[in-house]
Order: structure tokens, then C-alpha cells, then sequence
């Protein structure tokens, strides 16, 4: 997941997923600097899974915006006041994946699925070895077995 906000009259905050598909409708708790833990304001994302949010000016510090949807959530630290400079894109998460991860990550499932086609692919092999019947060495007309069929 990742969000990110821009510096308007108010901050809009726009939460996607990793394939950046917008979290539509998703729950936003917001949390002002003086109690992080009575929320301050609680709404929705919209269809394109932005927010936008008035903080009161004169709470200055770091507001905590909490997004989430089906088990999916980011957090959102938003700088209110003059200490702190208006930038546009704040970073609230790590950075998505580089082209060398995404490659090692598909060279690991490539190698997953061939391994487990080749395991299933070989033949199989009898866990129990030919079973001989025992041999009958009698002369015609008698009724002996001989002693190496009883074993």
C-alpha cells in the first residue's frame, strides 16, 4: 500500500494499493496531535480512493491519518504548523518494489511451479519390489515343494 498528499487549502490524501488500483470507500480515522487516541474525524475515500482533510490550524504537530480496507491499511503522518515545511508527495510507507526485486520475486515463482511440475511429472516407482511366486520342484506325480519355496 501506499499514500500520498498534497498541500492544498486543506491535504488531500490519496490511498492505493500496490497495483494502484485507488481504495474506493475505504475507512479513514483521523487523529489530532494533542490525542492520538480519540479520533478527531472519521469519513470515507472516494471512488478515485482520495480524502481530504481541514486540519485546525491551530493544532499545530503531526496528524495520524489511518486508511483501511479489507485487512489492508496505511498510516499517514500529516505536518500542521510552521515548523514544519508544505511538501508535496510525503512518502507515508516504504517505496514499492524496484525492477530488480519484481524480477527475483518472478524468477522464484518461475522456479517454484517448474520444481513442483517436475516432482509430479516423473514416473512413479513401486515402494514394494516384484513379488515372485514360490517355485514348485517336483517330479511328475509327486507331491513335494521344495524346501526353498517354503522360505
Amino acid at each position: 500500500m501506499e499514500a500520498s498528499l498534497r498541500a492544498v487549502p486543506a491535504f488531500e490524501i490519496q490511498a492505493r494499493y500496490d497495483s494502484g488500483e485507488p481504495m474506493r470507500s475505504a475507512q479513514v480515522t483521523v487523529f489530532a496531535p494533542t490525542d492520538p487516541t480519540t479520533p478527531w474525524q472519521e469519513g470515507q475515500t472516494d471512488a478515485r480512493g482520495r480524502f481530504l482533510l481541514q486540519p485546525d490550524p491551530n493544532l499545530t504537530g503531526l496528524w495520524q491519518v489511518r486508511i483501511r480496507q479489507a485487512g489492508h491499511g496505511v498510516l499517514v503522518n500529516v505536518p500542521v504548523g510552521e515548523e514544519f515545511p508544505q511538501t508535496e508527495g510525503i512518502p507515508s510507507a516504504s517505496p514499492p518494489f524496484g525492477p530488480l526485486q519484481r524480477g527475483v520475486m518472478a524468477a522464484c515463482v518461475i522456479w517454484g511451479c517448474l520444481g513442483t511440475a517436475l516432482f509430479f511429472s516423473r514416473p512413479r516407482q513401486s515402494v514394494y519390489g516384484a513379488v515372485e511366486s514360490p517355485s514348485v520342484s517336483a517330479s511328475p506325480g509327486s507331491s513335494q515343494v521344495s524346501p526353498s519355496a517354503l522360505e
